[in-house]
Parts: structure tokens; sequence; C-alpha cells
């Protein structure tokens, strides 16, 4: 065997073992957390808690039903999710892909109002439920448990008008979040273009995962 002909197979070697020690790389997601136990109302107005969701993959958003631009996108976005899991269950209808999305203006976000932004939004409840509660219950599962920020901040006032009073505007985290079959947080996911793709890809990954 030649000088040269040996160089080429030991590149290719490196080379593919490279590509494929990448390629598994990829597909060992993290482990970022756990999701604590919460009890919540649904648009229903029925309690949910996290036990529901025991063996499913899921993705979570923070939204709330008063934001004029920014959480209709991300509820769009979302959708494409939704819309994603329901063509798999029309093939597979034990498909174990559920979302979720949690108020995180919950004073104001009623169980009628999640309703009425529902309906609005085109959201199928078979595979998504939106959640609200007390102040205190929803900012320890989302701040604390999720690690997304939320809460609110004065906005400025017009000293020069005195019918100007203090109004707060409701701030809060925009990554989506994927959650496994064991209540793990996987990942934390930018709702641009790649980041939607990367989180459908790694949702099925988990739940071939699960299936293996």
């Amino acid at each position: 065997m030649s000088h040269k002909y040996r160089q080429f197979i030991l590149s290719f070697t490196l080379v593919a073992f490279s590509f494929l020690l990448s390629h598994c790389e990829k597909k060992q997601l993290p482990i970022l957390g756990k999701v604590p136990e919460f009890q919540l109302k649904n648009q229903d107005n029925r309690v949910f808690s996290e036990k529901e969701l025991q063996g499913k993959v899921w993705v979570a958003n923070f939204i709330f039903t008063s934001c004029g631009m920014t959480c209709p996108m991300l509820t769009e976005r979302m959708k494409s999710i939704q819309e994603q899991i329901q063509a798999i269950k029309l093939n597979d209808p034990n498909f174990p892909g559920r979302i979720l999305s949690f108020s995180v203006d919950p004073e104001r976000d009623t169980p009628e109002k999640l309703s009425q932004y529902i309906r609005d939004h085109g959201v199928d409840t078979q595979l998504w439920d939106f959640l609200t509660g007390p102040l205190d219950a929803v900012g320890k599962t989302v701040v604390d448990g999720f690690k997304i920020s939320m809460g609110k901040v004065p906005t400025p006032i017009d000293k020069n008008n005195p019918l100007d009073t203090q109004l707060f505007e409701v701030v809060h985290g925009e990554h989506f979040v994927l959650v496994d079959q064991q209540g793990q947080i996987r990942g934390y996911y930018a709702v641009d273009g790649v980041g939607m793709r990367k989180l459908w890809n790694d949702f099925n990954y988990l739940i071939k995962k699960g299936h293996s």
C-alpha cells in the first residue's frame, strides 16, 4: 500500500469519525432542570397539574392575552408545532406530543379570557392547554421552575398631565421550552426559523427515544 493511499484512508477515516461523533453529540440533549409540581387552572377552569403530562413530550411558552404584538406572534409560532402534531396524529393517534402556554399576567388572564384567546387563535385544546392561577403559584412555576423571567415594570408618568396615573407593562421571556417524558427540561429555543426547526427536531428525537 502506497504512502499516499495510506494517508488518504487515514484522512477519510478521520473525517468519517468526526462526522459520526458530531452527529451523535447533536443528539445528546442536556438535562437542564426539572419542571416543579404545580396545580393551576386551564381555559376550562379545570385544575391542571404536571402529572397530566407524564409520559408526554411537550413544549411550553409564556404569553398574556392583552399583549399586542409579541404574544400573538409567539402563539402563531406555537401553532406551527400544533399543526405538525395534528398531521402526525392522523396516522398515529397515540403520538405523545402536547403543548402548554402559561399566562404571565394571571391576575387579569382568567380562564374565560384564556378561552376567548384560544377561540381567536384557532387552538386545538385536545393538544394545547393555556394555564393561569394565583400570581405566586404561576411565578413559582415559571420563574423558579422554568427559569423564565416574568414581572411588571412601571411605565413612565407624564408629569405635565395631572390625569396620568401609574401603569405597568408586563415583561417576560420569549423562549420556548422542551420537556421530556420524565418532566425534565431538555432545551430552550429562540422562535426564529433556526430555533423552531431545532425545536421540532429535538421534539421528535425525544419521542423516538421514548419509544425505543
